[in-house]
């Protein structure tokens, strides 16, 4: 869940299934599921969201796992470029229980160039849950932030952590079947006195089966737009550490499924950011340039 830019950071069609649910932009299938289980399975219009409710009874074959390996030009998270070229691994595994969709993750941003004060690697450790009201969807987590460097600036902290809850709506069905999925976060960070509100817009564009009647070739973009501010950006050693500022964002990607287990994608991003307390003397909190355009891309696994 992170990196909205990045929490974001594309919208690549997902390839993610567990081995007996296989999503599709038609609807969903069961198959194989032991009769103890008996779960019921629904979309909404448009086939844009699954929510399940299962009887409480643990069973391996309902867990799901995701992978994805990226390659970013440049590595900004809201507003802020935290490195160069970077490559972003990630997995996450899913598990519904009691109409509660459960999920853990690692996602981490390791830049080509080696890691030094302008150059950050990170690693985030993240946990939530998701929680269905008929096209609402209801996220709250936690998100454990780790820069294994041994050159960071001086008061830059190893670590921070944030927790956050947020919502977004299937339109699916009240726009034609068309789903912007209108999302808005707010995002806490109790060690640097943070606080952040994103809100996002984004539609998976189906160009594949416009032109050529092939489905398997969208173009996902993304818009998104946050407030930050900050107490101690840097943490408690830096005497001008504070921030507040805006920053705006969006993204275009070329995705192509390649199978059911797998999606590749690639495209272009842009960032700015506006403000920060950067005009007072001696304050150089945040990382980077106001403006930002870069490419990526990646491939998604599922299984």
């Amino acid at each position: 869940m992170k990196k909205i830019s990045v929490i974001l950071s594309t919208f690549a069609v997902s390839a993610a299934l567990s081995a007996q649910t296989a999503v599709t932009n038609s609807g969903v299938v069961v198959s194989d599921l032991p009769p103890s289980i008996n779960p019921t399975v629904s979309t909404l219009g448009g086939g844009a969201i699954e929510y399940r409710d299962y009887t409480p009874e643990l069973s391996v074959e309902l867990l799901s796992v995701s992978a994805a390996v990226g390659f970013e030009s440049e590595y900004v998270f809201r507003g802020e470029r935290r490195s160069s070229s970077a490559i972003q691994p990630k997995v996450e595994l899913a598990y519904p229980l009691y109409g509660l969709d459960f999920y853990v993750g690692a996602w981490s941003s390791s830049p080509v160039k080696g890691d030094n004060a302008s150059n950050l690697m990170e690693v985030d450790l993240y946990g939530g849950v998701n929680y269905y009201v008929g096209p609402l969807r209801l996220d709250l987590g936690y998100i454990f932030y780790w820069y294994p460097s041994d050159d960071l600036r001086p008061g830059q902290r190893t670590r921070d952590m944030e927790v956050y809850i947020g919502a977004s709506f299937d339109t699916a069905s009240y726009l034609w079947e068309v789903n912007l999925n209108p999302s808005v976060y707010y995002y806490y960070n109790w060690i640097l006195q943070q606080h952040v509100v994103e809100v996002s817009i984004g539609y998976n564009v189906p160009i594949g089966y416009w032109l050529w009647n092939y489905p398997r070739l969208t173009l996902p973009i993304n818009i998104y737009g946050g407030y930050l501010t900050a107490g101690q950006k840097l943490g408690d050693v830096a005497q001008k550490d504070s921030a507040t500022y805006w920053y705006y964002g969006a993204s275009a990607d070329i995705a192509l499924a390649i199978t059911e287990y797998c999606t590749i994608s690639a495209g272009v991003r842009y960032s700015y950011r506006s403000g920060g307390n950067e005009g007072e003397a001696g304050n150089t909190t945040l990382l980077g340039r106001e403006n930002n355009f870069w490419f990526g891309g990646k491939v998604d696994f599922g299984f």
